[in-house]
């Protein structure tokens, strides 16, 4: 009985062909003639504006790299090889959730919190290869990290940040910014990533005493710092 009673006060619409036909419990019956029919345009016309306002949403396809206000944006980027055989790049955070996959010739843009963050470039399967790369974001600034493959059974992936200091007169480097970034499927990517937690764990555990091992050149290399990342307008600038 109970649950029958849930079902009768549940609130229900359905379509139907001509007209709309409103179910509310048990108090409201469908609406004839000209009413239906005016909550019907009612529906689409609400339907019309939810459209319109959900494609003036995405600001980021004219300037997929600009940087949120509140929030950096962290660009990966992947040569194009002509390797058959070139493996895939997930990278990962701390909490174990994908931020990034890059096939070849990829690039995408992550959005990150300001702060520091430990990030993890997993490759392979049987079993998984861990590299680590640091970085130390601001907000509104958008920051480009190369990826490419090697022959090298520890760390397959060179990482390479493009500093701003580095780059002629500063400007962000227009190759980036010309090209068209990839969408890949971060939840797929997260459900791997989980399936394969304990050897990931056991691998970046490991790496994470290197990493603590290590001079500081080689974390300095692998360390994005604040100061590397360009605003929104510099972003865009000609």
């Amino acid at each position: 009985m109970g649950t029958s009673r849930n079902h009768a006060e549940m609130a229900r619409i359905r379509l139907v062909t001509g007209g709309l036909t409103c179910e509310i419990g048990h108090k409201m019956n469908c609406l004839p003639g000209r009413a239906r029919r005016f909550i019907g345009v009612l529906l689409l016309a609400l339907l019309g504006v939810s459209s319109a306002s959900e494609a003036q949403i995405p600001k980021t396809v004219q300037a997929p790299y600009a940087a949120p206000p509140d929030q950096a944006l962290l660009v990966f980027s992947r040569p194009r090889r002509r390797q058959a055989s070139e493996v895939t790049m997930h990278i990962v955070n701390q909490a174990g959730r994908c931020i990034a996959v890059l096939d070849n010739g990829w690039q995408t843009a992550a959005p990150m919190w300001p702060g520091k963050h430990m990030l993890m470039v997993i490759t392979g399967t049987a079993p998984p290869t861990v590299q680590l790369m640091e970085v130390r974001l601001s907000a509104g600034k958008t920051y480009v990290v190369n990826l490419r493959t090697r022959v090298n059974a520890k760390s397959p992936v060179a990482i390479k940040v493009l500093r701003r200091a580095d780059q002629a007169l500063e400007a962000f480097p227009p190759a980036i910014r010309d090209r068209v970034p990839a969408k890949p499927d971060l939840r797929r990517c997260t459900e791997w990533v989980s399936w394969k937690r304990g050897k990931i764990e056991s691998r970046a555990l490991r790496v994470k005493v290197d990493w603590d091992r290590a001079g500081d050149e080689h974390r300095a290399a692998h360390t994005v710092h604040r100061n590397d990342g360009w605003t929104a307008a510099e972003v865009y600038e000609p």
